[in-house]
């Protein structure tokens, strides 16, 4: 009592509750035998930080600051995994026979004094939140070392067998299985778009592609590579005897106990075996709103004005993997009313929306776009939303859905927003169509954010980014920023990502010029001068505020117009050294 008392003392003379709320945490200690501090968070009166501040003031026991330093692999290994969870721990740093270790209770003599038996090294107790601890176990887990660990206890004798095809052998405890859990665990933990499992001469390469960009997770033996591939064919329903032909299957499962997660799995015979690519849906997390995908607010305006419209077309366009499907998503959300009807045809269905009726398209029975987008209208929509348009017959249909009073959303694969015009047009669509129904076309890339916990000024040296800015007519900064990596980004420099978008609106001046069918560079010309703001801009305006990096620029949006000026940069970047 005379530590709960001293506690109670420090959270008051903070002015962090008052005598009436110390009393109140005390009543319910005695009634439900919870440390004060406990007590006192359950009755909303503190924070777990706050407490975790108090005990480190009172104790004299450092305050682990887990957000801003390494996690060593070596020393969380020490540790059974279910000491880790249950008694809410983290081994931080092993120096010599001393172990560093982060708790939640750092009075919990019991726990300390098994960890001092079980790994013979003194043990150093910080005090850190339970959130603390979980999100440090999250970043720190090394995908890589826990998987050898299951790898070892595998005999390493024994030999790959390729003739293995009883899916019984799949659904237990065997290194396999638990690799594969393991690996689509992280993956979902890393906010991963993608899974790639690469067979290799002696081994199975894992990647894993986040913010856009694959990055090598660690390599399975070969032995083992029959095991993971089947388990994963057994979990999208695949039949794992056959591997000489490419097969597609569907994952809905749930990982880390409350993360709902929907897999698209492809598999493609290659020299070595069979190559899987999964494509990862995090369900749990729902459909973005489109505040939340980074447009400019001047593009936010012209948005909200387009979705306002009761009939026409609004495309959004770009390479694969730049966000198209989301942005309609976004778009979606904003327009599902109770008083209309929204239809949609996609290849696959990536999110399921309420109060919208959605469409898979399904090859085998004939379901394509184009039939598909026939049987929706005679389900009188208000909107229709077409996954792409691939072909004159689905532009067509959609054209004239929206000539005929339907609001159509859809997307197609083109570099900009002017392009997308004449793409449509060399489809066998006529002008006169296209200028009477287009509302506005969207072009966008995604580009990867500077992490905010290791973000640093350096100075632009990179010549061929300077002669990019100036051939946009603005001036070249001086300085820009780059992350030189930490544990929030995994060592990258980056984390999260943001849109890029140059919004073309279809006024009368760009009506006229489509119906003249001039050439893209004319529609841009003339979009720009109406006030659009290109990709190229809108990526160099997010390099000059500090959000991306120059290395972003260039792998999303630059382009080199001829040789010639290709030569002429490489000349440019060549003169330092040779001057060194």
């Amino acid at each position: 009592m005379a530590f709960r008392r001293r506690l109670g003392d420090i959270l008051i003379a903070d002015e962090l509750i008052d005598e009436e709320q110390l009393n109140e945490g005390l009543k319910r200690q005695r009634e439900t035998g919870e440390k004060l501090g406990q007590a006192l968070m359950h009755l909303g009166h503190v924070t777990p930080e706050q407490i975790a501040d108090a005990l480190s003031e009172h104790l004299q026991i450092p305050r682990a600051n887990l957000s801003r330093r390494y996690i060593q692999n070596d020393a969380v290994e020490l540790v059974p995994d279910d000491m880790l969870r249950s008694r809410e721990l983290l081994p931080v740093e092993r120096d010599g026979d001393s172990l560093l270790l982060a708790m939640v209770d750092p009075l919990n003599i019991l726990a300390i004094d098994d960890l001092q038996r079980m790994t013979g090294l003194h043990i150093k107790p910080v005090i850190a939140t339970a959130q603390e601890i979980e999100d440090a176990m999250q970043r720190s887990t090394d995908f890589a070392s826990t998987a050898r660990r299951v790898v070892s206890e595998y005999d390493s004798g024994e030999e790959e067998q390729d003739t293995q095809e009883d899916p019984e052998e799949y659904l237990g405890d065997a290194p396999g299985v638990r690799l594969t859990n393991m690996m689509l665990t992280q993956a979902v933990r890393q906010k991963a778009s993608d899974v790639h499992l690469e067979p290799r001469e002696d081994r199975l390469r894992v990647r894993f592609r986040v913010d856009g960009v694959l990055r090598d997770v660690m390599n399975i033996p070969r032995r083992l590579m029959a095991d993971v591939t089947s388990r994963v064919k057994i979990m999208a329903n695949l039949d794992i005897t056959e591997r000489r032909r490419p097969q597609d299957g569907r994952i809905q499962t749930e990982l880390d106990g409350d993360i709902d997660v929907d897999m698209r799995i492809s598999t493609l015979p290659t020299v070595y075996g069979e190559k899987i690519v999964a494509r990862l849906l995090n369900t749990s997390q729902g459909v973005m709103d489109i505040d939340a995908f980074g447009f400019s607010e001047d593009s936010m305006h012209k948005i909200e004005r387009m979705l306002r419209q009761s009939q026409g077309m609004i495309l959004v366009t770009g390479p694969t993997g730049s966000g198209k499907t989301t942005t309609l998503y976004g778009f979606l959300q904003q327009l599902n009313q109770p008083d209309v009807n929204i239809i949609t045809v996609e290849d696959p269905v990536e999110y399921e929306l309420e109060g919208i009726s959605q469409v898979p398209v399904n090859h085998k029975v004939g379901l394509t776009f184009s039939t598909g987008l026939r049987s929706v209208l005679r389900q009188d929509p208000d909107i229709i939303m077409v996954g792409e348009i691939r072909d004159h017959e689905t532009a067509e249909i959609a054209v004239r859905s929206a000539l005929t009073g339907h609001l159509v959303l859809s997307t197609l694969h083109t570099n900009s927003a002017a392009a997308t015009i004449s793409r449509l047009m060399d489809m066998g669509m006529e002008s006169y169509l296209l200028s009477s129904t287009i509302i506005g076309v969207m072009a966008q890339r995604l580009v990867r954010l500077i992490c905010p916990d290791c973000k640093e000024q350096v100075r632009l040296e990179d010549p061929l980014m300077k002669r990019f800015i100036r051939s946009l007519g603005l001036p070249v900064p001086t300085h820009v920023y780059q992350g030189k990596g930490c544990p929030f980004c995994k060592d990258t420099g980056y984390r999260g990502r943001a849109a890029l978008e140059e919004l073309l609106v279809v006024g009368k001046a760009m009506r006229d010029a489509i119906d003249e069918r001039l050439t893209d560079s004319r529609l841009q010309d003339i979009a720009v001068a109406g006030g659009m703001r290109t990709l190229s801009r809108r990526a160099v305006d997010k390099l000059v505020a500090g959000d991306t990096t120059v290395e972003e620029v260039i792998r999303t949006v630059y382009s080199v117009e001829d040789e010639e000026d290709l030569e002429e940069v490489m000349e440019e970047v060549k003169e330092p050294t040779e001057l060194g």
